[in-house]
């Protein structure tokens, strides 16, 4: 795997949209924080893409913690990924990214 995108393990991201799941909470679709959340990893080790795996939808409150599964192209090794929220604001939810620093 690109060690960059591990030593990257703490970064910032943005979804733009909230959705409204059937419970009627808040949240941010998986297909978007997928895509996010490699586009965030991509941008900070210049242009190695990482293909974000998730199990569902990001809840959008502050707090929340979701575990989801980075892997490249190429590269047997498979890390943890955990997205914690850190802010919910006029229909934008910020999140962490921490990549772990040995794989799965």
């Amino acid at each position: 795997m690109n060690r960059r995108i591990v030593k990257a393990s703490v970064i910032p991201a943005m979804a733009a949209l909230l959705l409204v799941g059937c419970s009627g909470a808040n949240a941010v679709a998986q297909s978007e924080v997928e895509e996010v959340t490699a586009d965030q990893l991509e941008a900070m080790v210049g242009g190695t893409r990482p293909t974000i795996d998730c199990p569902d939808d990001l809840d959008a409150e502050v707090d929340t913690t979701m575990d989801c599964v980075l892997s490249v192209d190429g590269d047997e090794d498979t890390y943890l990924v955990t997205l914690t929220v850190t802010s919910v604001e006029d229909g934008n939810v910020n999140w962490d990214v921490q990549v772990a620093e040995t794989p799965m």
